[in-house]
């Protein structure tokens, strides 16, 4: 670096070096691995991204930026198709992740980690959230009060608070109470599973990747092929297309026209015969009924 550079970049204020830091970062990612995508991080533990960076590294790198600086990078790394796509899937809070797995295969890994966090106060249930019975380590106090006023059956044992039995506090579609999550809270009782919500993904050939596409099943996928291979492998049929695969159907279809048109016609030949003698047949036995001839 220049002198002129160092002078310029002590110029700078400590935010804007930041930023750039971050850009050159992300402009660096989008140069070295295959694919980007894009992630709401929503409400997920830093523990729980750290386990994830620790568990993908070193071919998945992840990185929480602010979403103003996304189209400063891409415009950067221009010659890499497909990156502005994913500027129309910006998620709230945005995590870009970049990896040297497919897009597909990523989000495979990614579905599956999982972290269950304290609900909020005005949150819908997803399910039923249940008190389990057992032992607590809550004293008695004015924890005990809200739960018997809520109808969850206590007891004390040993001098902790003990659950009876399951209760089911809050029914599946109901709003959270402010009261109801500060006891689910005390008790230990982390209802709500989040996971990092994929937004898209850009592959090395600068094909998006929809979150409906990404999350479909590998048996989903091999149906969905086998359906497009049979549907194609019609049409070449259809259309006459030989191919190793359609050689058979075409030469038997033309061999049943061939048939057809012959036994039309009157062609005699050993496989038209009998076909036309009982046209023949059937159409002496029409003639005697309309001529009244028949008995």
């Amino acid at each position: 670096m220049s002198s002129a550079e160092l002078k310029a970049k002590k110029r700078k204020s400590p935010a804007r070096l930041r930023k750039e830091e971050m850009v050159r970062k992300i402009v660096k990612g989008a140069k070295e691995f295959p694919t980007v995508m894009f992630a709401d991080f929503g409400r997920s533990p830093a523990d729980f991204l750290q386990r994830i960076r620790k568990e993908l590294a070193p071919d998945t790198k992840l990185m929480v930026v602010k979403k103003r600086l996304v189209p400063i990078a891409f415009s950067k790394v221009d010659f890499r198709e497909g990156l502005n796509k994913l500027l129309d899937h910006v998620p709230q809070r945005l995590m870009i992740i970049f990896s040297k797995e497919s897009p597909w295969r990523l989000y495979q890994k990614l579905r599956e980690k999982t972290v269950n966090v304290d609900i909020l106060p005005g949150e819908v249930a997803k399910e039923d959230i249940v008190i389990p019975a057992g032992p607590t380590d809550l004293a008695p106090g004015p924890i005990l009060t809200d739960l018997r006023a809520l109808g969850v059956p206590t007891k004390i044992v040993g001098g902790k608070i003990s659950i009876s039995e399951d209760f089911v506090i809050v029914k599946k579609g109901e709003k959270v109470q402010a009261q109801i999550a500060e006891i689910l809270k005390a008790l230990g009782i982390k209802p709500v599973e989040v996971r990092l919500e994929v937004s898209g993904a850009v592959d090395k050939e600068g094909i998006f990747w929809s979150p409906e596409v990404l999350a479909k099943t590998r048996e989903e996928i091999l149906e969905e092929l086998s359906r497009a291979a049979g549907a194609g492998i019609a049409l070449a049929i259809e259309q006459g297309i030989v191919t190793d695969k359609t050689v058979e159907p075409i030469v038997a279809k033309a061999a049943q026209r061939v048939l057809a048109l012959a036994s039309e016609i009157g062609w005699v030949s050993p496989k038209t015969a009998e076909f036309i003698l009982r046209k023949a047949a059937a159409r002496a036995r029409a003639l005697e009924a309309a001529l009244g001839l028949s008995s």
